[in-house]
């Protein structure tokens, strides 16, 4: 069977990355939320080139971002929609991260599989997100990612979370406080602390009482691998632990093990790496994420025996894997 066809499909699957983050570079799905809109219209309203504004729309209508009309005016989707940043499930800011500063990380993959160094360790000598002080735009960019990457799984992440007999939550490394805002609307006698490093909880104060919870959750700044804010029942850890590698990892725990109350459990929401991952679409998802991680950071996705042994070097044990209805699971794990 001749499976050329399929191969160039995936060989060529960049130019939707780049055909979506052209769309936000320049507004064109906000510009359409506003009605539908003629080639020469969008382009004076866009300040670009009509010719090529008819180019790009052809290419988005082709990936159901927008679509012609009988009149020949471009009407925006639902999808479409969803690069718009007003839209509650906007995806608009993971669309410019990824089309923008992480463009350059995947095109040095090679490089990255070949020495085992991220793109930050070879160019900037960075293990972590120190590079995104010395740059604000960024920084902003990648913040609102994460919120938006959070909100899409938030409500499966809540639904699945232990929180029974449970007084006070800490999300280490909670960045803007989408997932505790979230968990805390959902119980109203929970107290929390959302921790991350200074400058990652900016503005997290008012996302806390945008979402009426500010009264209930203390906002605290600080370095994880130094230590965690102590007395809580659950340390909740989203998308953290991949970020790092085992002996960094395991210190995150750690000083979440000897933070916490007596009884207390750590629980990891991230993605299990199967042991023999196949071709469906979840576990592409997570075979995508672990070489994101490689040419981002120093980190990884872990299969479940990994987490164990990560949990356990921190001195954790009970390791349980709860499922999500989603691409997370919660790796919780309880301290006597």
């Amino acid at each position: 069977m001749d499976r050329s066809g399929e191969l160039l499909g995936l060989i060529n699957a960049n130019w939707t990355t780049q055909v979506v983050r052209a769309a936000c570079v320049l507004d064109i799905p906000g510009r359409l939320a506003e009605g539908a809109m003629g080639v020469e219209q969008l382009a004076g309203a866009t300040g670009c080139h009509a010719p090529s504004v008819h180019r790009l729309l052809r290419a988005m209508a082709t990936l159901d971002l927008c679509a012609e009309t009988d009149a020949g005016q471009y009407a925006l989707t639902s999808m479409g929609r969803l690069l718009c940043e007003d839209d509650p499930g906007s995806l608009r800011a993971w669309a410019l991260l990824v089309g923008g500063p992480h463009w350059a990380r995947w095109g040095e993959l090679h490089e990255s599989v070949r020495t085992g160094l991220s793109h930050k360790q070879r160019h900037l000598g960075e293990v972590g997100f120190g590079d995104l002080d010395a740059d604000p735009a960024t920084a902003a960019l990648f913040h609102g990612a994460m919120v938006q990457m959070t909100r899409r799984v938030a409500d499966a992440i809540v639904a699945a979370l232990p929180l029974d007999g449970a007084d006070c939550i800490v999300d280490v490394g909670g960045g803007q406080g989408e997932l505790i805002a979230r968990v805390l609307q959902s119980r109203a006698q929970l107290r929390g602390i959302l921790f991350d490093l200074p400058t990652g909880v900016v503005g997290a104060q008012d996302a806390l009482r945008r979402a009426g919870v500010d009264d209930r959750c203390k906002v605290v700044g600080g370095d994880f691998f130094h230590r965690v804010p102590a007395g809580g029942d659950i340390y909740l850890l989203k998308s953290v632990l991949h970020n790092w590698n085992d002996e960094r990892a395991t210190q995150i725990l750690a000083n979440c093990r000897e933070a916490m109350r007596p009884g207390g459990a750590v629980i990891a929401v991230e993605r299990v790496m199967p042991s023999r991952p196949g071709t469906c679409g979840k576990d592409r998802v997570v075979v995508r994420s672990d070489l994101n991680m490689l040419v981002a950071l120093t980190g990884r996705e872990r299969t479940r025996d990994e987490f164990d042994a990560l949990y356990a070097g921190a001195g954790i044990g009970g390791t349980r894997f709860l499922p999500t209805h989603g691409d997370f699971a919660l790796v919780a794990g309880v301290v006597d």
